[in-house]
């Protein structure tokens, strides 16, 4: 039909693309070497047939259709197959047709483009813009997507579900004792464990480094919910597999139950941290539905943040006060404990319980331990002899500068560094790294004394004694409290103070309430007290006229 095929079919083999050109009655004209290799078919079995390459009756229907409708208006056409190439295997294929006029004649060219690779890479790249690498569950934005999807759909399928937000508890502590994959491999399992647990009633996610959450589905009560969070703790007993070690894990885990009401998918999640968060306060491996309530204890909090900000940025709100320290021997005030009060114009007094946790969880308490501790050393600087006790939080400790911040306001005030003592408990002091206690050997060696707070409570109170080099050790009030009715009480209090004399340390008793206690506190060895059988926490004023007081007595006056 053409005087020069070979230049043709030359120009057709050239092309990359997988090439074939129909006449009007779409029986096959030409093809190239790429559409041969493409079907498994030689180019002469092929030339003058009407055939089609799709193995689907419905695609070979579709494809005869463009191809009619190419022929009779010239316009171009374009659209996406999957297609079984010579070896069997799926692909998906880009088919562009044209129409070519000829001698007076139109013709189809039809150009097959192999697309799998990227359609493989886009799928790939939807894949991890939805899910978490490393334990292949959906990740926040998918949780988003979800919750969205959900929140839309609430009018014509208003049916209950339920949110989990789950949260592992100081997972840095594993990261830091095993090594970080033991902690990918932790929460892979810990993944895992959640997809067990939920099975088919849910949606499992990673949200975050140590943040999971779960979407319960086929209509939950809260009796479910309830079930299946008792579960998870139970599931959490059991100790993770490591090739060396066995660690256990624990968690916080918040609930939130929605359905029918108007919600968003900001709200869904906004209840699910605030009952997470509720659930962290109450201790650990706890959980917490949400409720109105919990709200109105945020918005209470967020109130009580606010105001200490306020008062940490002028002067007057916080103060001192001060609870003497006696020596057992002769009943002598050497020392005094500084504790942090704080008067609000508006909440008024606030107990310290709340607000010094406020200040931990915030990272206040940085700014409140200088403020408190620059007041104290002013007050007591002029009460020549008596020393300075004064409680520092894990949060200061972990402090990168801790040491130089203790040292320099000491030097700025005039206040001997060895008549300040240091007040940590056995938890922080525990869970310090080794910066933190490279900055306790460095102030000891200043002068600053450090003393062990509620001695005994710990799980490895004398170990710490052996591995850090401290002043005092102060027995909780717990032991002390009960001291005179206990047997066991008894038998701690007396084989600390042992320890402690053995070990030249001071043993300090507080919270000692009455003569019986002193007592027998003063006959185990104890050789300081401190509680309100001598004084309750005092202005500096009054703190004053007590040391007068015992002063004129000494004196005989």
């Amino acid at each position: 039909m053409f005087t020069d095929i070979a230049i043709y079919q030359a120009v057709l083999d050239a092309l990359t693309e997988a090439t074939v050109l129909k006449d009007d009655e779409r029986k096959l004209v030409f093809l190239n070497q790429k559409a041969c290799e493409l079907f498994g078919r030689r180019r002469e079995d092929l030339i003058g047939k009407d055939i089609s390459f799709f193995t689907e009756d419905i695609q070979s229907a579709r494809q005869r259709e463009r191809d009619i409708a190419v022929l009779m208006t010239g316009e171009k056409n374009v659209n996406e197959e999957m297609l079984i190439d010579a070896n069997g295997k799926s692909r998906t294929v880009l088919v562009r047709k044209t129409r070519l006029t000829l001698e007076h004649r139109h013709f189809i060219l039809t150009s097959i483009m192999d697309i799998s690779l990227l359609r493989s890479s886009e799928a790939q790249i939807r894949y991890l813009a939805r899910h978490d690498v490393l334990t292949g569950l959906p990740n926040r934005t998918a949780l988003n997507e979800d919750l969205s999807q959900i929140a839309a759909q609430r009018m014509y399928r208003p049916e209950p579900y339920a949110l989990f937000l789950l949260n592992l508890n100081e997972f840095n502590y594993i990261n830091d004792t095993y090594g970080y994959q033991a902690g990918d491999a932790i929460l892979s399992e810990f993944g895992q464990r959640l997809r067990n647990e939920t099975g088919n009633t849910g949606t499992v996610s990673r949200i975050g480094g140590d943040e999971f959450a779960i979407v319960l589905r086929n209509s939950p009560t809260q009796e479910q919910a309830n079930n299946l969070a008792l579960e998870i703790l139970v599931m959490m007993r059991q100790p993770f597999s490591l090739t060396r070690a066995n660690p256990m894990v624990t968690l916080s885990l918040g609930i939130v139950m929605f359905g029918a009401e108007n919600i968003t998918a900001g709200e869904i999640m906004r209840r699910g941290n605030t009952a997470l968060l509720d659930a962290k306060q109450r201790g650990k491996n706890k959980f917490s539905f949400y409720s109105e309530l919990l709200d109105a204890s945020s918005v209470s909090k967020r109130i009580m943040v606010k105001a200490l900000a306020e008062s940490l940025a002028k002067e007057g709100d916080l103060t001192c006060v001060y609870q003497p320290i006696l020596r057992s021997a002769d009943e002598k005030v050497v020392c005094v404990e500084a504790l942090a009060r704080w008067k609000h114009g508006v909440l008024g007094a606030v107990s310290p319980v709340q607000f010094i946790a406020l200040a931990e969880e915030t990272g206040m308490v940085i700014q409140l331990g200088e403020i408190i501790l620059r007041q104290a050393c002013r007050q007591i600087n002029g009460f020549n002899a008596l020393n300075l006790a004064i409680n520092v939080s894990a949060v200061q400790l972990g402090e990168a500068n801790f040491a130089d911040r203790i040292l320099t306001l000491l030097g700025e005030e005039g206040f001997p560094a060895n008549r300040l003592e240091l007040e940590l408990t056995e938890t922080s002091v525990m869970n310090a790294n080794s910066t933190s206690l490279t900055h306790l050997v460095r102030l000891r060696k200043a002068g600053v004394k450090i003393s062990l707070d509620d001695f005994g409570t710990g799980y490895s109170s004398l170990s710490l004694l052996k591995d850090i080099a401290v002043d005092s050790v102060k027995i909780d009030r717990s032991f002390v409290q009960y001291v005179t009715e206990v047997n066991d009480t008894a038998a701690i209090v007396s084989a600390v103070s042992q320890l402690g004399n053995k070990m030249k340390l001071n043993v300090i008793a507080e919270g000692v309430e009455n003569q019986l206690q002193k007592s027998f506190l003063i006959s185990a060895g104890c050789s300081h007290l401190q509680g309100y059988l001598f004084s309750r926490p005092v202005p500096v004023d009054v703190l004053r006229s007590l040391l007068d007081n015992e002063l004129n007595m000494l004196r005989g006056g």
